[in-house]
């Protein structure tokens, strides 16, 4: 016997996430200046607990156990997960956070107030998906796949993040899969966005993959832009111009990979591994 009931919850679920979807902005991504030293402050500590200990009670079962939904595992050892930004850290200053203050960050990085925004994942599942989104990472689990792309969406949402066309490609595909009945979703509360006034005297445009002037990669090839500031020379495309070897492959998105070493063995941030020329090809 059918449940029209259920039939109608299931398709304002789904009604739901579309329309929140489709309300995405749509925005090349801003690649350039950003350091997790400088926009994650660490776990606040709050009521006796830091926010990773308040995830992790949140989630644990009452044997003691986890489930690790990206890959659908049971964990028995808190050490053996990682609280997971589930937008990353780096995705959401790509996608509008690079003009964020700094308790709007702090906020972000410690969000309790939506339960979507933090969760335990095994260790090697958050390593695996790094900084990546939608468009280059998928939770191995596929049967998840639903609920992660309606997780993002509200994520994305309450923050008021833009997506690249890419990830709206991504997922699009995704959710023209899905039924209501495969995911759970409630529209989320506005996180309280604030602005650092220097940051919007200070950003300019992102560049288009594939739109540089040749004066333009003339100058990046020849000027040495100061640490923390504009794209590092060493590599292409722009990669932030951060102190020593800041930044790891799993911190760049699928735009930036591979990345080009301009000068072999002038590798400062060590992203190619064979010396080739090439690095982060996988």
């Amino acid at each position: 016997m059918r449940d029209t009931d259920a039939e109608a919850a299931d398709l304002e679920r789904r009604r739901s996430v579309i329309g929140l979807f489709e309300r995405l902005r749509i925005e090349v991504e801003h690649r350039s200046g950003y350091s997790r030293d400088a926009v994650f402050p660490g776990w606040l500590y709050s009521n006796g607990q830091t926010t990773r200990e308040r995830v992790l009670a949140q989630e644990q079962h009452p044997d003691g156990t986890w489930n690790s939904a990206y890959d659908n595992t049971t964990v028995t050892s808190a050490g053996d997960l990682d609280i997971d930004h589930l937008v990353p850290l780096a995705e959401a200053w790509e996608s509008g956070g690079y003009v964020w203050s700094a308790d709007t960050w702090t906020r972000f990085a410690n969000d309790l107030g939506d339960s979507r925004s933090l969760i335990a994942v095994s260790s090697s599942t958050n390593r695996s998906k790094g900084a990546r989104d939608p468009h280059d990472w998928w939770p191995p689990q596929a049967t998840y796949r639903c609920q992660y792309a309606a997780d993002w969406i509200a994520v994305k949402t309450r923050w008021e993040l833009s997506a690249d066309t890419a990830e709206e490609r991504s997922l699009d595909t995704q959710l023209s899969s899905c039924t209501g009945a495969e995911f759970e979703f409630a529209v989320p509360a506005k996180g309280s966005v604030t602005i650092e006034e220097s940051s919007l005297e200070d950003a300019s445009s992102p560049e288009t993959p594939g739109e540089t002037s040749e004066a333009d990669t003339d100058s990046a090839d020849t000027e040495a832009a100061a640490p923390g500031t504009g794209c590092h020379p060493a590599y292409e495309p722009c990669l932030p111009n951060l102190p020593g070897d800041a930044v790891n492959c799993g911190d760049l998105t699928s735009e930036q990979k591979p990345v080009r070493v301009k000068v072999i063995g002038e590798d400062p941030y060590r992203l190619d591994r064979d010396g080739n020329g090439v690095g982060c090809q996988s």
